[in-house]
């Protein structure tokens, strides 16, 4: 146990012993009532010694016990605690989901969807965050550690796979069929694959202060360009391994372009998976957790407040002096 304000004793203290100094050196004062003459043959009974043995002996452990009183109101207020430092090894890894939201690509991101909560839960201390892409990139979830927003994120990803693969919608399921194109849909194109890439890779925080942290994104898309996107597959790929974030890109069979869009991948230290097999998920989340991890040292320092036991004997001693003291008044 520790004092937060031990100042508190020093200060509390002295002025606590100054004070039962002059109370102490304090005389007592007639007052009121009538003195009395001859009083030497009343002090020499034994019941008058009694009562003054009584008395000394009252009025000491009154003084006594208001002292005590006073010191553990003193220790109060230095505020007694407890401190916990807790250290824990978290790994320094930053995880980006990066998803092409086309049509085409629904039954891809359904399955990856699913393999990507087995991932999540078996996190620790790793950050993850999901972007989404068609015409234009949308962040669903910044990089964080909280895995239960992240879970109920990929829920509603799923769903809207779901609806969008089976057609059959209605007015009631329509907010969770839209939830994959709100933001993501503009009037020039769609599908633009170096567009989607370069977004997420940004959305690093510290991507250029901290080269410490190591950084992945899970890049699903079919390659199927449909406008002028503003950066080339090939140009985001080189910003990754700029940056040294490796992309680990996951494609249906029929992907197009295959070799540029498999060897561009390649480039960042990542990897290329082509959906032939459910083995392929496997590999996935192997090579996944074989990436170098950073470990870094987490301290927390927990303090819990412990008057209990001080209050508990403030109490105590404050009972006994009024106790004593009314017996010194009698």
């Amino acid at each position: 146990m520790e004092l937060m304000y031990p100042q508190v004793l020093f200060i509390g203290i002295p002025i606590a012993i100054v004070l039962t100094f002059f109370t102490l050196k304090r005389k007592d004062v007639f007052h009121k009532g009538r003195k009395v003459a001859n009083t030497n043959f009343v002090e020499e009974t034994p019941l008058y010694k009694k009562l003054m043995r009584q008395y000394k002996c009252f009025s000491i452990l009154s003084l006594i016990f208001l002292w005590l009183s006073l010191l553990f109101g003193i220790i109060m207020l230095a505020r007694p605690v407890k401190i916990d430092v807790i250290q824990t090894n978290l790994h320094n890894r930053d995880i980006f989901i990066c998803m092409d939201i086309s049509d085409s690509v629904d039954e891809l991101n359904l399955d990856i969807c699913n393999e990507l909560k087995g991932i999540v839960e078996e996190l620790d201390g790793e950050r993850f965050g999901i972007t989404i892409f068609n015409g234009q990139s949308v962040l669903l979830v910044p990089l964080t550690s909280d895995y239960e927003y992240v879970l109920d994120t990929l829920e509603k990803l799923e769903t809207a796979f779901e609806y969008s693969i089976d057609g059959k919608l209605n007015f009631e399921h329509y907010d969770l069929y839209q939830y994959k194109y709100e933001g993501t849909l503009i009037e020039f194109g769609s599908s633009l694959i170096g567009d989607g890439l370069a977004s997420c890779l940004y959305n690093f925080p510290d991507l250029e202060e901290n080269d410490e942290r190591s950084r992945l994104i899970i890049f699903t898309t079919d390659n199927e360009l449909n406008g002028e996107p503003l950066v080339t597959v090939e140009e985001a790929a080189a910003l990754c391994l700029q940056n040294d974030v490796k992309v680990f890109a996951v494609t249906p069979e029929d992907i197009t372009d295959r070799e540029t869009f498999r060897n561009a991948m390649i480039s960042t230290g990542g990897g290329f998976y082509e959906v032939t097999s459910d083995k392929v998920f496997d590999k996935l989340t192997d090579d996944i957790r074989l990436t170098d991890t950073s470990s870094m040292e987490d301290i927390k320092t927990i303090i819990t407040d412990k008057p209990q036991v001080f209050f508990i004997c403030m109490l105590i001693c404050m009972s006994l002096y009024f106790i004593f003291s009314r017996k010194v008044r009698l």
